[in-house]
């Protein structure tokens, strides 16, 4: 089996799962396109990287790697201590949830980080219709009547792809509904006084849950560059729960402020004053708690395949959605080279990285569901959180745990 020079590769969606295709492309003869609608504003917000960096590194050229440290929310923070996660009325911590080589990185850092060097070939306002392949070429129609052909499409769309939907069929590809809501914002603005407050506890951030409220409360670091100016700390306050008010019951900026500040009113300090300080005229964003487990799919002889949260989107309580993205683009970029040097065919190349990655996604779908549903304050501890904590799963830990 010989070389295959001129292999164009698609990449198609608007989260971080591209840029870390894109940055993975070590190869020869390898076209790269990275087609998206846009930056999305959740950008502003943080993820948690632990297990996945090393996939992350594996993957990341040399002058990259050495410059990792740009992405990290907190690039002063060491780790080693445990995630408090405590009594939301009391302040009691309940216990901690040690995860080593646990970071916290800023999506928009890691953005700027993985572009700085322009060699990613993006191109924006790319609104995905639909997707074709006869076997040998994969196409991608776009709103603006434009097509883009390639050897291999891989769909990271997101939780709602598209690709995913012309892999599975409409029904089937569709999120099912966990249930949840979840207010997940970014704010700079706090004093001085209130950042340091904010991270009392851990560097981080602090878990709290509620007697009365059958959710989580989370605020966490998203960028303190700055050590020396805690006044322009960035955070990030975070609430999912379960039941009524639904996201089509809260419509209405005001509305989503009021319900979070009143919700965060009945939890101890600094949750209290996180939310309070907010200013009036913030604009929460709401959306349902979905998920979907990877099933079956014709990838149309290896042309057209999934990744991220395309292929496994799940809810955040575990932290797991980033560092199963960053295991799907590793082992893509395996894939991908195996074809490119010879090694394998393309149908055998993408059908292993598919075959690997649909028990692992379907597994951490299914325990960061059963972890959300833990989120009472009596269930807390013998949940998943506490049980298996952040750690990557095997399917012996997880028939276990």
């Amino acid at each position: 089996m010989g070389s295959v020079p001129g292999f164009r590769v698609l990449i198609i969606g608007g989260g971080m799962y591209g840029h870390f295709q894109l940055s993975s492309s070590k190869f020869p003869y390898i076209d790269d396109r990275y087609l998206r609608p846009g930056f999305s504003t959740r950008f502003g917000t943080g993820m948690l990287l632990h297990w996945g960096k090393e996939f992350l590194m594996s993957i990341l050229p040399p002058e990259l790697q050495a410059r990792f440290d740009e992405t990290l929310a907190d690039p002063w923070y060491k780790g080693g201590d445990g995630i408090p996660h405590v009594n939301g009325a009391t302040g009691e911590v309940l216990g901690r949830v040690v995860m080593p080589g646990l970071v916290r990185v800023s999506r928009k850092k890691m953005r700027n980080f993985l572009t700085s060097d322009g060699r990613l070939n993006i191109s924006f306002g790319k609104r995905l219709v639909t997707v074709e392949s006869d076997g040998t070429t994969a196409t991608a129609y776009f709103e603006d009547g434009s097509t883009e052909s390639g050897n291999l499409i891989i769909g990271c769309d997101g939780s709602r792809s598209k690709v995913r939907e012309f892999l599975v069929g409409k029904a089937a590809s569709q999120p099912q509904e966990t249930g949840m809501t979840l207010i997940n914002h970014a704010f700079s603005g706090y004093t001085a006084e209130q950042a340091l407050s904010f991270r009392r506890l851990h560097q981080v951030g602090t878990c709290a849950y509620h007697p009365d409220v059958h959710g989580i409360f989370l605020l966490t670091i998203v960028d303190a560059a700055d050590q020396a100016k805690p006044e322009n700390w960035k955070f990030q306050i975070h609430h999912a729960w379960f039941g009524a008010p639904f996201a089509q019951d809260l419509k209405e900026p005001k509305a989503r402020l009021d319900f979070l500040r009143q919700r965060f009113s009945q939890l101890c300090e600094p949750f209290a004053t996180a939310a309070n300080a907010l200013p009036d005229d913030t604009v929460l964003p709401v959306d349902p708690g979905q998920q979907w487990s990877p099933i079956s799919w014709d990838n149309r002889n290896g042309t057209v395949t999934i990744a991220g949260d395309a292929a496994h989107p799940m809810l955040p309580n575990r932290g797991q959605g980033l560092n199963n993205a960053i295991q799907d683009a590793a082992e893509l970029m395996g894939a991908i080279g195996a074809v490119v040097s010879g090694a394998s065919s393309l149908n055998d190349a993408v059908t292993a990285y598919e075959v690997s990655m649909r028990p692992r996604g379907a597994r951490d779908v299914a325990l960061s569901s059963e972890t959300a549903k833990k989120c009472r304050i009596e269930d807390v501890l013998s949940g998943p959180m506490f049980k298996v904590g952040l750690n990557k799963v095997n399917g012996q830990d997880a028939d276990e745990r």
